[in-house]
């Protein structure tokens, strides 16, 4: 039977329908106001570009003059492996594509901007260390790897990795004192993962050393360099782990920035490289605190957290 009918027999009075009506719709919108809030909430701004980057900035991005030769250079990928690394699909942004994430375009290759980036590179070489390089190499090893699986004798130490960002801030920072988390960053990994590459391969910027030959790089790099997948998954990280412990933020940036700057003592990366990362990871943070699913598995972290993410002071031997 309707509810008009209802209120008509006087099996429903109208002044208690609307109230009941009234008590739904505002449970509706206190839902939706609550979700939205929460989106608001972890909805950040990018941070203002500085130093060097921002100083490079100032150069014109722009090709030099129309059909230069050397900006028809792009770095070519076989289809089979664009194919491959695009196989790995997200797991939370599966709704989104590369196109909603607005990087901007990489200088050209004749323009004033890489022009200065190259000799910034090459400054960057006179001065760097054997201590930098050391450190720099040992970065290069610091990721996490999508085809290691529990049982494999790397797995361990793979999840480690997802723990670099952020490992000056306790004991208790680690796969095995944290696995919620360590699942949770995994997963993001393999979203990451996916835009990277597709990105990577929308834009085909060729490697730095491919145009200054007076650049002595400590790799080889075998795929495009816009934009690098160490500085965007390490400012991930941070932006991640940042809403979790907001008083350690300065030393998550801290560790996304040495980790980036490291792509570029080693050779491999522009500095717009870098910079463009960090426009993506903030853009892709956002988009992941729209996502139900990840909202879901972040309050179960926040709740590990919360319970095993500090010290254990107990005294277990006595003095």
């Amino acid at each position: 039977m309707k509810v008009n009918q209802l209120i008509a027999k006087g099996t429903i009075k109208p002044s208690v329908f609307l109230l009941v009506m009234m008590l739904c719709l505002n449970f509706a919108y206190g839902q939706k106001s609550t979700q939205k809030k929460s989106e608001d909430n972890y909805n950040r701004p990018l941070t203002p570009v500085r130093g060097y980057y921002s100083q490079l900035e100032s150069f014109s991005p722009a090709p030099k003059s129309p059909n230069e030769e050397v900006d028809k250079k792009k770095f070519i990928t076989v289809q089979a492996a664009i194919d491959k690394r695009l196989s790995i699909k997200p797991i939370y942004l599966s709704d989104v594509s590369a196109d909603d994430f607005k990087l901007p375009d990489p200088p050209a290759n004749s323009s004033a901007q890489t022009r200065a980036e190259l000799n910034y590179l090459v400054e960057v070489e006179k001065n760097r260390t054997e201590e930098d390089i050391r450190r720099c190499h040992y970065m290069s090893g610091i990721f996490y790897d999508l085809n290691i699986h529990p049982g494999d004798s790397t797995y361990e130490q793979n999840r480690k990795n997802l723990f670099y960002i952020g490992r000056s801030i306790g004991t208790w920072f680690n796969p095995q004192t944290l696995p919620l988390t360590a699942d949770l960053m995994a997963n993001v990994w393999r979203d990451a993962n996916y835009f990277i590459w597709a990105l990577k391969y929308k834009y085909a910027r060729i490697r730095p050393y491919m145009l200054e030959p007076r650049l002595k790089n400590l790799e080889q790099a075998g795929a495009p360099a816009y934009p690098t997948g160490t500085a965007t998954d390490s400012y991930i990280q941070a932006y991640i782990f940042q809403e979790l412990a907001p008083q350690f933020t300065d030393v998550f940036v801290k560790d996304a920035y040495d980790m980036s700057q490291s792509r570029e003592t080693i050779e491999v990366h522009f500095p717009s490289d870098v910079e463009g990362s960090r426009i993506l990871a903030r853009q892709f943070v956002n988009k992941l605190f729209q996502n139900k699913k990840f909202l879901k598995d972040f309050e179960k972290v926040k709740e590990e957290w919360a319970l095993k993410g500090k010290e254990n002071l107990t005294d277990k031997g006595g003095i």
